[in-house]
């Protein structure tokens, strides 16, 4: 994969604060702490990630009575629905977890951990793992509390940050476009997604989720907007899946 310029930083969606990866989990205990008013009950903390990408992430707040469907749904919603494809938990010995399991029983104690992955034939694929219990205001279902700060990919053929990736070039590293190359692309304008934060970007229709955590210079939603400017640029229809692939980065997760 193109090398990008990281950031081992995070954004706390309760305070805004940008805290270290590493120091992300002690923060958020603060945080999350800190909040006023109302009973205190017992509040999972886990991280979710993909294998071969670490500058992704999302820390999530969870009831220890939600269940799977309900962190599949933050994960689908934030990271990765683009076509409604099929999604699974697994354990250690790949056998898919209910998604009807409350979240406590799988991912409830000290080194507990699940794969997942979205897409069967272009496969996204991550581990949710436990990274702590506080005593705070009851979450609703599960709830993003922090994500990585949004990685910026260079132009191939420029270094200016990159705004578009190429499906087809993506798999093997390449691919990345700014908005004055990306009319020069060989692969064709079709083939062009918007750079997003996400593990998915560059996937199947993949174009960004419901977080304001983007792509450098505006909001999640941005991705899908310059998709669709892109396409009105060229004089195309807005873009459709027509394709798949694995996500650049991505490998078989080992639990």
């Amino acid at each position: 994969m193109q090398v990008a310029k990281r950031s081992s930083f995070g954004i706390c969606e309760l305070c805004e604060a940008r805290v270290g990866k590493a120091a992300m989990g002690p923060h958020l205990r603060k945080c999350l702490a800190a909040t006023n008013g109302g009973a205190r009950s017992r509040v999972l903390l886990l991280r979710a990630q993909p294998a071969g990408a670490p500058m992704f992430w999302l820390d999530i707040a969870a009831r220890p009575d939600a269940k799977l469907k309900d962190l599949d749904g933050l994960l689908r919603r934030v990271w990765l629905e683009c076509c409604g494809h099929l999604s699974e938990f697994y354990g250690s010995s790949h056998d898919e977890v209910s998604l009807t399991r409350k979240i406590d029983e799988v991912l409830g104690s000290t080194g507990s951990r699940l794969g997942y992955v979205y897409d069967f034939g272009s496969s996204t694929e991550l581990v949710v793992s436990h990274s702590g219990v506080i005593e705070a205001r009851p979450v609703k279902g599960v709830r993003l509390v922090a994500r990585n700060e949004a990685p910026s990919w260079p132009c191939d053929a420029c270094d200016q940050p990159a705004t578009m990736v190429c499906r087809e070039c993506a798999d093997s590293g390449g691919g990345f476009c700014c908005d004055t190359h990306a009319l020069e692309h060989p692969c064709g304008e079709d083939l062009l997604l918007p750079v997003v934060n996400s593990p998915r970007m560059g996937v199947c229709g993949y174009t960004g989720g419901a977080s304001r955590r983007a792509a450098p210079g505006g909001r999640e939603a941005d991705g899908k907007r310059r998709a669709d400017r892109w396409a009105d640029r060229r004089g195309m229809p807005a873009r459709q899946d027509t394709g798949a692939q694995r996500a650049p980065g991505n490998r078989p997760v080992r639990l």
